[in-house]
Formats: C-alpha cells, structure tokens, sequence
C-alpha cells in the first residue's frame, strides 16, 4: 500500500512538472497519434486548433497549403526510419496571418519496437524568417545598387575610389583594379601601403583625408605615380566630403584621371609659342627685308620680261634641235623606242621592227623583242633593262636577234636612258637602236684570226721555251756570266710572251663564249701560297708582303682564280718602281672572299678609272711599259663569270689597290 502510494504520489509529481514546462515554455506542445493522423492536448499558444480536444484535420487547418507537400514528405519519411522528425515551414495563425515554425517531433518506441506516438514542440520562427527575407532584399536592393554604379562607372577611364576615415578602401572601380592589377578583394578594405603607394604617397593622401574630415572641403592636386601596365604618368585627383544626415563627414570619394598625353601636349602647345614668338620676331625683321625685295622683285620682272622673250627664241631653237635629231637619226638609219615604266607601254619606229624582222604595221611588244633575241643573250639583256627602267641603269648593249619573217641574224647595239617626269609619278625609258652586224661580224673575224694565230705561235714558243730551259741547265755547268744572263732574259721574254698569247687565247674565248669554268672545292689559302711563291720566284726586282690567309674553302675554277692574281700581281710590278713593296692579303666576310693587291706605283687618274677593266685599254702617258692592255679585261670576265666583283682604288705617285671578291659557295 505504502508503494503503490509513493507511485502514486511520483506521478503526480512528474504531471505538476510537465504541466510547469508546458507553461514557462514560449513554444507549442503537442502529442501525435504514430501514423500522425490524430494530435491531441495542442497548446494552442495563437494557433487555430483547440488546445485541450484531439483533431484529425489538423494538418489543414493549421500548415500553410503550399507547405503541405514538403511536410506531409517529411513525415513519411520520419515514420519509416522511426527518426525525430524536424522541419521549419509555414502555418496559419489564429489572427489569420502567416506565420513560420520550427517543428520537432520526437518517436516514443514500445517494448516491441513500435511507435507508440509521437511527442514534439514548435517553435514560433515569425520574426527570424522575416528578418532574413528583409535582409535578403535588401542585400539584393545593395547588389543591384552596385551593379548599376559598376556600370555607370567601368566606362570611363577614370579612376574612382572611396575611402573611410581610417584610410582604407571601401570602393575601387575596374579602372583603378587594372591599373594596380588587382581583384576587387585583393584591393578593397586594404590601406594605401596595402595597395602598392609609396609611403610618401601614401602619407600625402592621409594628410588630405584628416583635413577634409576636420574642414568638409574638397582638395584637389596632381601627383605622379606608376601605372602596372604604362609606367610612370601623371594624374590629376579631387577628393570631396562624404556626409550623413547630420553633416558630418563619414566618408572621402575620390576621382583620378590620367592627364599624361594633355601634359605632354601643354609641354608642347609651350614650345610651340615659344617657338612662334620667335618665329613672329623673324617675319618682323622678313617684312622689313620683304620691303626691300619689293623693289628688287621689280627689277627682276623687267629682267624677266626679257628672259622670257629669250625664253621663246630657245624653244625656237630646241625645236629646230629636234628636228635635226629627227633628220640624223633618220640619216644614220637607227630605231628609236619609248618604254612608260607604269604601263610598261611599248612604242617603237618603223626602223626598230625592221630591225627585228617586223613589218611596219605589226604589233611589238617588248616580250616579242626579247624572244627574237638568241637564247644566249636574252636573259643578259632581258635584266639590264629592267634594271635600267626601275633602278635608272646604264643601258649600252650589244647583241644578236633573228628576224621574225626574214630570218635574218643582225647584231643590234642598243642605248638608252630613263628620263623621269617632274611629278615624278613615272618615267619614260627611251632610246636609239642601231645595226652593228658589220663592225660585229668584223670584230668576230678578228678574234678568230687572233685565236687562230696565237694557237700557231703558241706551238713554237712552247719549243722554244723548252730549248732555253735546256740551255739554261748547260749554262750552270759551265759557267759564263754573259750567256747565263742572255738565256734568262731570253726566258723571261719567252714567259711575257707566252702570258700575252694566252690573254689573246682567253679574250678570244670570252668574246666565242666558249670559255668554260671547271670549278672544284679548293683551299683559297694554299692558292695564296703558290702566288706567294711563285712571286717570289719571278719578280726578284720587288719586295712582296703577303698577309696570313684564314684557310677557307670555295668553290671555282681554281686555275683561272689563280690567273686573276698573277695578272693582279703582275700588274703592280709593271707600274711600281723596282725595290718598292707589293702586298697581297685575302680574307673573308659576309658569305665571300675578297683578295687585294696594295702597289706603291704612279697611280692612275681618276677618269681613267671606268675604263681600265675594258679590253685592250691602256693607262695613258704609259707607252714605255710593255702590254697589250687585255690582262685586267681578262680578270674582270674571270671574276664577272664566278659571280664577283673587281675594282680598283688609286691615289697618283702614292699607289694603287686592285681588289676582287667571289663567292664562298659558287654554283656550277
């Protein structure tokens, strides 16, 4: 009895309890039935069901329609896995409103594991969730806010900016970012330092932001700072107050603009007017001395009336000069042509096309000119005149064409020149043409007469050579100083002229185009070795110097090279006083070699120059010196042919320095 009492008595206690809880709770209390259909003894606490009576219709009188979804899922998923069932979503209020609970429910389980029913709280969530759905609005209210004054601000190339009263950055635009070339959260809420200002910098703007936040007046300036991407520029700021309602200053905007390029032009607008003041001061002193010329341009008009009547007595006679030219082309019997280097436009006489085997009426162009042309020479002639068009180039050239009809062969010597018109938008290449079949086919005669006698003499003297090398060898065995000297000037005299046939043999060649280079891979410096030996050897009246040579390898004919120098070396020993020094040096640059030979001889004039590389031509006042002129004419076609250049540099009574290059590689 005294147990069952205190039992009793205990359940009474935990009743007084839960009652106690139930009242000093702010949240709702309710007990479900396990499937969740009935809920019984509701604290009702401003919601619609009766508190003390169980209802089945709960879930639509009390959970907001749109919500019912998402609870009734919830529930089902909590009655399965037996779990606390916890979910925030909206209910109706007693006072009609909507309101928002936090609802957690929690499963009393029986002996056999089975849900017996459900205990759980809501809690009235009303004012939380209109706090966030106030903020989020807000939030999205201040995004839009910044967006519109991103855009408003990402299209000028202004720098704009806000700062707080402790100097840090509460706004940067793209502007500054790419300026610093920095993001946004790198940037803002960071000091000057933070940002990459030097510390002078940064201290200036300090100053100003203490004295605007003290005075509320704007300040503006120029500094000079580097740009991540530009360098150094200059720039211009304003820094105005920001204030609250009550006037006082919270914050500091500011705007940069990047006033470089206008400094740069004020620098030069400056020195422009200077310069114009300058220049005003000297039309000053023109105007004066204009004054004078005034006077003097009257003088000069008189003068000129005169000029100008002489002016119509020389085309007078520039035209009756024409009319001559006429006349003594049509009496030397020469074509004429007229090429307009823009069009490329063909015109030519009567004369010219018969030339080349046209009749007078025909078409001819400058293609159909060079194809009647000898395959040998149309590719020569073919370059000197566009060379001659585009680059205004000597055009003085010899050469052979067949006739179109007659078949006939005719050697043409044609010359030329560009004139160029005073806009100089063009140009007009003209000249003369003439027949030279007789003095060509003459000067052919003689190169095979000279080609056919030098082979006959050449026989002999090779005998003859033969001989006085054989007499030279008696005469050391026994010995007479009269006859030694005889048979060696009679070998030296023998060598000169055995040189001088071969010049004739090669001149005759170069004008068959029969000469033929047999080029090979041969080291320049053991060429320059046999030169300096074989000088050495025979020119013992002189000094030679030849300078070390780099061993280097080319491609040519190394024979005919070898003739180039000799005739080179040569040369200077004939017009340079005996005992006087020769030096010889080759080396190599830019993909060629070059080769020169220094005399201390009598020099040549400087119109002499052009001519010295022409065949048979010799130095005037010279003709004490033995030759034929047609050593250099030789040389230069050797060098010309391999694909170099020859040329001479002179200064009288100092000396002369003949020089020649070729290729490193020639191709065959």
């Amino acid at each position: 009895m005294t147990e069952l009492t205190h039992n009793h008595n205990l359940h009474a206690s935990n009743e007084d309890r839960f009652r106690a809880l139930l009242t000093a709770t702010s949240d709702v209390v309710y007990s479900l039935s396990p499937d969740w259909s009935i809920m019984y003894k509701l604290d009702g606490r401003g919601f619609l069901l009766d508190a003390n009576e169980p209802t089945t219709d709960w879930k639509s009188k009390n959970v907001y329609p749109e919500d019912l979804d998402k609870i009734n899922a919830a529930i089902e998923s909590a009655i399965a896995t037996k779990s606390i069932f916890q979910l925030e979503h909206r209910v109706n209020k007693a006072d009609g409103s909507v309101g928002w609970t936090f609802s957690r429910a929690v499963p009393i389980i029986d002996k056999e594991g089975e849900i017996r029913e459900w205990f759980g709280l809501a809690s009235d969530i009303t004012e939380r969730k209109l706090t966030e759905e106030s903020l989020k609005a807000s939030k999205e209210v201040l995004e839009q806010q910044k967006r519109t004054y991103e855009t408003i601000t990402s299209g000028t190339p202004d720098l704009m900016y806000v700062f707080d009263l402790d100097y840090r950055f509460t706004y940067v635009n793209q502007a500054l970012l790419e300026m610093w070339g920095k993001t946004w959260d790198e940037a803002v809420g960071k000091g000057l330092l933070d940002n990459g200002y030097e510390p002078w910098h940064a201290d200036m703007h300090e100053r100003e932001i203490d004295r605007i936040r003290n005075d509320g007046k704007p300040i503006r300036g120029e500094v000079a700072f580097p740009h991540a991407t530009l360098g150094r520029r200059l720039y211009d700021y304003i820094l105005n107050p920001v204030f609250n309602d009550v006037g006082e200053v919270i914050a500091v905007s500011g705007t940069t603009r990047d006033v470089t390029e206008r400094d740069q032009w004020e620098q030069k607008l400056k020195a422009g007017a200077e310069k114009l003041q300058a220049m005003n001061e000297e039309f000053a002193a023109v105007n004066e001395e204009l004054s004078v010329a005034n006077e003097e341009l009257l003088m000069v008009n008189e003068s000129l009336s005169k000029a100008n009547t002489d002016l119509l007595s020389a085309q007078r006679t520039i035209e009756e000069g024409k009319l001559a030219l006429r006349q003594a082309i049509e009496a030397a019997n020469f074509g004429t042509w007229y090429i307009y280097s823009q069009t490329r436009e063909f015109i030519t006489d009567a004369r010219f096309k018969e030339l080349f085997g046209y009749l007078p009426h025909e078409e001819l162009s400058i293609e159909q000119s060079l194809a009647q042309i000898t395959d040998e020479y149309r590719d020569f002639v073919s370059a000197k005149l566009e060379e001659a068009i585009y680059n205004n180039g000597d055009y003085d050239v010899t050469y052979p064409v067949t006739g179109l009809h007659d078949n006939r062969l005719r050697w043409l010597r044609a010359i030329g020149n560009v004139m160029a018109d005073p806009s100089g938008t063009f140009s007009v290449f003209t000249g003369v043409i003439m027949d030279v079949t007789a003095q060509k086919m003459e000067e052919i005669r003689k190169n095979d007469f000279m080609g056919m006698v030098s082979h006959e003499l050449k026989t002999p003297l090779t005998s003859l050579s033969a001989y006085l090398q054989l007499l030279e060898l008696h005469s050391k065995e026994n010995p007479d100083k009269v006859s030694q000297r005889a048979i060696t000037q009679s070998i030296k005299q023998t060598r000169r002229m055995t040189d001088m046939i071969n010049g004739f043999l090669e001149i005759s060649r170069l004008e068959s185009a029969d000469i033929i280079l047999e080029q090979s891979f041969f080291d320049i410096a053991d060429l320059m070795a046999e030169a300096d030996e074989e000088s050495q050897m025979m020119y013992t009246t002189h000094n030679f110097l030849f300078n070390p040579v780099e061993s280097r390898m080319i491609k040519a004919d190394r024979i005919k090279v070898g003739q180039v120098i000799a005739n080179l070396i040569g040369n200077a020993v004939k017009y340079s006083k005996p005992g006087s020094l020769i030096k010889v040096s080759c080396f190599s640059a830019d993909k060629e070699i070059k080769v020169s030979v220094v005399d201390q001889g009598i020099g040549i004039k400087e119109g002499e120059l052009p001519k010295i590389f022409k065949r048979f031509y010799r130095v005037a006042n010279n003709n004490l010196i033995a030759g034929f002129g047609i050593g250099l004419y030789v040389s230069s076609e050797i060098v010309r042919l391999h694909g170099g250049k020859i040329w001479a540099e002179t200064e009288i009574e100092k000396g002369s320095t003949f020089s020649f290059t070729l290729p490193l590689y020639q191709r065959l």
